[in-house]
């Protein structure tokens, strides 16, 4: 039998195996990447990381890019996870109605996402009903900085929480007018708590515009509902009516 120091050695091991793991999860959820850059990011060898890489693709969490050679995060995997949840079982059964009546008397598509290492996940997608729109889909990994669904999340944090993530955050990702730091970054958060939705004009993706305000559960923030379209269809004017309309529409419903 393994002796005491065998057996903690052991765990140790196993417990390190998992927590970059964990890394090379959160690093893909930004951008794929290849063996050699997953390995530069968490600070292994290339062969380490192929080792874990491919337990995580047998696992189903990741895929390779036989083309490109590329690995990157199956967010479907993690949607299952999060509806699957006994607590959330409710609570879908009602954001899947309220979707359908913000996409029928707006025109655009709405959503509801959840938080999940420095990103927001699409849990649950209503498409638009207009010809000219964005293609999304359930699963879809938006970074929290950037997106007006992160922010929303972000604005019912007290300051301290607040702080604390906003100094975990790599800030990669989005547009040219996406926030580049944590200061301007609390500014819009800021802005957003003050009014009690955020707004995405052309940071997530050029074109695109989203406004989004947080959706409570069991007294805490659990994400947010959004209402996402093309920028030529959703200017700022719009953005600000469509978030009052939002705000109005999630407090009626819970």
């Amino acid at each position: 039998m393994p002796d005491e120091r065998s057996r903690d050695s052991s765990d140790l091991g196993s417990m390190s195996h998992i927590r970059r793991g964990l890394m090379v999860l959160e690093q893909l959820a930004t951008k794929s990447a290849t063996a050699a850059e997953v390995g530069r990011l968490v600070n292994v060898n290339r062969s380490s990381a192929l080792r874990i890489l491919g337990d995580l693709v047998d696992a189903g969490y990741v895929a390779r890019d036989d083309a490109t050679k590329e690995f990157t995060i199956r967010p479907e995997r993690f949607y299952g996870l999060i509806v699957n949840h006994p607590a959330h079982e409710q609570l879908i059964e009602r954001v899947g109605p309220l979707l359908k009546r913000l996409t029928g008397e707006t025109g655009e598509a709405s959503l509801f996402a959840a938080p999940a290492s420095g990103n927001m996940v699409y849990v649950q997608y209503q498409p638009s009903s207009e010809v000219l729109t964005l293609r999304e889909r359930l699963g879809t990994v938006r970074p929290i900085h950037c997106s007006a669904v992160g922010r929303a999340y972000l604005s019912t944090f007290d300051d301290e929480a607040l702080d604390e993530v906003l100094g975990t955050l790599n800030y990669s990702g989005g547009t040219k007018r996406a926030p580049k730091g944590p200061l301007e970054l609390r500014q819009r958060v800021e802005e957003a708590r003050g009014v009690g939705f955020a707004l995405d004009l052309d940071e997530t993706l050029v074109g695109a515009s989203c406004v989004a305000a947080p959706l409570n559960h069991g007294g805490r923030c659990i994400g947010s509902i959004a209402l996402s379209g093309p920028t030529s269809r959703m200017p700022q004017n719009r953005l600000v009516e469509l978030g009052a309309f939002l705000v109005h529409e999630i407090t009626y419903t819970f």
